[in-house]
């Protein structure tokens, strides 16, 4: 399915989404049906636009979380769009992810450090480090100012975007920064 089909089924936010997306698939080059990790399903729209560009995607959040952001119908989506048999589901805790060492060639979090309690969010990175391959990246999309204020205006208690960096904890790595649309972008990789 073409992009501006997904938009017509997703909504106008997908294509930002999308946007924001290309920019990173971009710098990272990876091979061409690699699994990777989406954190933080929500909707679903992070792991569509992965899936709509080839990939096999795991995606999935605490099955504990009941907050206005998970729990929600992402698997019809994925259908209407034509890419539910590249995206599979599985319940997890970030701070403590049931995957192998070194298993998927990327890992995202579109949208979600923010939300992470801050006492995890270096226990979060670390997990990311661990089951990323070596040669691939962590990728944190966090919401900028302009995003922040549309948010807060459905959501008035939504947290403030946060810096994943501050999270580094020992690990040697290469950050490099994108400004998105609608996120600000930082992937990182092993130095």
């Amino acid at each position: 399915m073409e992009l501006q089909s997904a938009v017509t089924h997703l909504g106008a936010v997908f294509e930002h989404i999308a946007a924001d997306g290309q920019m990173v698939l971009d710098e990272l080059h990876l091979p061409a049906g690699a699994e990777v990790l989406d954190v933080g399903t929500g909707v679903g729209n992070f792991a569509i636009f992965l899936a709509m560009r080839g990939f096999e995607v795991l995606t999935g959040e605490p099955d504990t979380d009941t907050t206005q952001y998970a729990r929600k119908d992402w698997a019809a989506n994925a259908a209407a769009v034509g890419v539910a048999t590249r995206i599979r589901f599985q319940a997890f805790n970030a701070s403590a992810m049931p995957f192998a060492d070194e298993r998927f060639a990327a890992v995202f979090f579109f949208g979600v450090l923010h939300h992470v309690d801050e006492a995890e969010r270096a226990r979060v990175f670390s997990e990311a480090l661990r089951v990323v391959r070596a040669g691939g990246a962590v990728v944190f999309f966090e919401p900028n100012a302009t995003t922040l204020k549309e948010i807060w205006g459905n959501d008035p208690g939504h947290p403030l975007a946060a810096h994943p960096g501050d999270y580094v904890g020992g690990a040697k790595l290469v950050e490099t920064r994108l400004r998105g649309r609608r996120m600000d972008i930082f992937m990182y990789r092993a130095a």
